[in-house]
């Protein structure tokens, strides 16, 4: 019976601190076990419990898989860089700008007056200059809907349109 207790005490604590259902579970399975010894409950030296169906005559022995050597695999360290590299280049695109126009990179910056604003590269240096007067996104926003897209016809599938919409919520952010 001590056993029960000590094994009742536990579940209490496991209660307590919100352990998953599989801690859980197999605590209970241990206090069934302790108050009823018959075979339908079996635990082996592996934690692993066994319940048997209802009126089974005899447990079925259950044999250990034979462990096999496999050789060991080499991975190579190329894919695991590219990662670091993608993380880094994610991170670095979601830190906040002070100033669009220092962002904005030289063939980004043709591309964006070619594209978004007709050739007109003054538009462009004014409307960088407006956007970075704004204070919060959601002007700078509206102004970029109401004078930008409107006026220049601007495609939201475009991947220039949304490339230059990540820099004015990283200016923003």
């Amino acid at each position: 019976m001590e056993r029960v207790q000590a094994l009742a005490e536990k579940f209490k604590n496991q209660l307590a601190q919100n352990a998953n259902k599989s801690e859980l579970r197999q605590t209970v399975l241990l206090i069934l076990s302790e108050l009823d010894p018959s075979p339908a409950i079996s635990n082996y030296p592996n934690n692993v419990s066994v319940i048997m169906p209802y009126g089974s005559a005899e447990p079925v022995a259950i044999n250990e898989p034979d462990i096999i050597d496999l050789p060991e695999i080499k991975i190579a360290e190329k894919p695991k860089q590219i990662m670091v590299e993608k993380e880094v280049a994610d991170h670095i695109a979601l830190e906040p700008l002070k100033d669009l126009k220092g962002a904005i990179g030289i063939n980004d910056k043709f591309q964006f007056i070619q594209e978004l604003f007709g050739g007109d590269e003054k538009d462009f240096e004014s409307s960088l200059k407006t956007i970075n007067a704004f204070n919060i996104y959601a002007e700078a926003q509206f102004w970029i809907k109401k004078e930008l897209r409107l006026k220049n016809n601007w495609d939201e599938q475009s991947v220039l349109v949304k490339a230059f919409d990540q820099l004015i919520k990283r200016r923003f952010s």
